[in-house]
């Protein structure tokens, strides 16, 4: 499998009023997987059913809740780590940082050498300009 891209226009970052366009590449993006069909891909590889593998996804969602909240990296080992992180606006003082200067939590996640290994082989594909054309067609209605 190979992931598809397409050229998109952006203007310059920084410049107002966009300075000369360039292309970038972009991701076209296929259907979404949703959870039910991800699992039955899972319960088919391994003596699990679906319904131990909703089991164990519902586990980890309650169980990395709990650790994320208190602050602590989960390391998944193979798969890589998650680990909390907040954004806040500066302040001038130590003294001034409390809890209104918090201005959002998130989660990174962090993949490992393996998965990072497994992800180099990456294989690319330019989509082809008559797909271009239809996409086109289909933003405009």
């Amino acid at each position: 499998m190979s992931v598809i891209y397409k050229p998109i226009k952006k203007g310059q970052p920084g410049i107002v009023g966009g300075g000369l366009p360039k292309y970038y590449a972009a991701i076209v993006r296929g259907r979404k997987l949703d959870l039910r069909s991800f699992v039955e891909e899972i319960a088919e590889m391994n003596t699990l059913n679906t319904a131990d593998v909703f089991a164990v996804l519902e586990s980890f969602l309650q169980m990395s809740t709990r650790h994320l909240s208190e602050g602590r990296v989960i390391d998944m080992g193979q798969l890589g780590s998650f680990s909390p992180s907040i954004r806040s606006t500066g302040e001038d003082t130590p003294e001034a940082v409390n809890k209104y200067s918090i201005k959002g939590f998130k989660v990174n996640f962090r993949p490992s050498s393996l998965l990072k290994d497994r992800l180099s082989t990456v294989k690319f594909e330019k989509v082809a300009n008559s797909k271009l054309q239809e996409e086109k067609l289909l933003e405009q209605a």
